[in-house]
């Protein structure tokens, strides 16, 4: 071999492979497939001969099936009209605000009065008490309502409503000890009682329950209205004395000089 020979040039590369057409790329080919297979879904429907769910299918749309049987078709309807109370409730004897408080539940309305002939107004629900009740026929758009005669708490209801309410007469207490005439006092309401000795020479112990009574104010028989805030004074004397013929007189005179 000749030394000096030429060195055949090295081999041209091969040209790149061609690239192929954008259709014939695999991605491309799987989006067709899926593509083409909803199609024909939507054209001829579920192969497994599933039916197919329409528009406003309860089932496919999401909302639950709500099944309306008969009575619950009525309720929905339109409303009735409101019931008229069984009857009204028994109110006599109950502070004004209780038996406006048990009309409201019962479902009637109330207006009152002043039961006594003096017509005050009653401001103060707590401090008035039923002695009557009438109807009063319908108001506030078919609402019975009940017409209450009421009288102040404490005091006596009178014999009809609208008359004068006739007050607890003052008993005769002198004779009696101081214990039992608080008794008698507080059958007709008065519960302050105030003592004093019947005599000026002579003072009170600490506890003068046993004393007789021998003058008393207010007097016997006058009437006493509101006895709740009414005071009795009783003038005592010992239990081993007589009263005086008067009150402040002394149990003792005084030595003459």
């Amino acid at each position: 071999m000749d030394p000096y020979s030429p060195v055949p040039p090295p081999p041209s590369p091969s040209p790149p492979p061609a690239e192929r057409p954008w259709w014939r790329r695999p991605g491309f080919v799987v989006m067709g497939v899926l593509v083409v297979f909803a199609g024909g879904l939507l054209l001829f429907g579920d192969p497994s001969g599933a039916p197919r769910a329409g528009v406003g299918d309860p089932k496919e749309s999401g909302r639950p099936e709500v099944s309306v049987s008969p009575s619950a078709a009525a309720s929905t309807g339109a409303p009735s009209a409101p019931s008229t109370p069984a009857g009204p409730p028994r109110l006599v004897g109950k502070v004004l605000k209780e038996a406006r408080e048990a009309a409201a539940g019962a479902g009637y309305g109330v207006v009152t009065h002043d039961a006594s002939d003096r017509d005050d107004e009653q401001w103060d629900a707590n401090g008035w008490e039923v002695c009557f009740q009438t109807a009063a026929g319908q108001r506030d758009g078919g609402r019975p309502v009940l017409d209450l005669g009421v009288v102040r708490v404490g005091s006596p209801c009178p014999a009809a409503d609208g008359e004068k309410v006739t007050w607890p007469a003052m008993p005769g207490v002198a004779g009696a000890t101081l214990v039992r005439a608080g008794e008698m006092l507080e059958g007709i309401g008065v519960k302050k009682v105030r003592p004093e000795s019947a005599y000026t020479d002579v003072t009170l112990p600490a506890d003068p329950s046993a004393w007789l009574v021998c003058f008393q104010d207010p007097a016997p028989g006058e009437e006493i209205e509101n006895p709740q805030y009414a005071t009795a004074y009783l003038k005592l004397a010992p239990p081993d004395a007589a009263c005086p013929e008067e009150p402040y007189a002394r149990l003792r005179p005084e030595p003459t000089p």
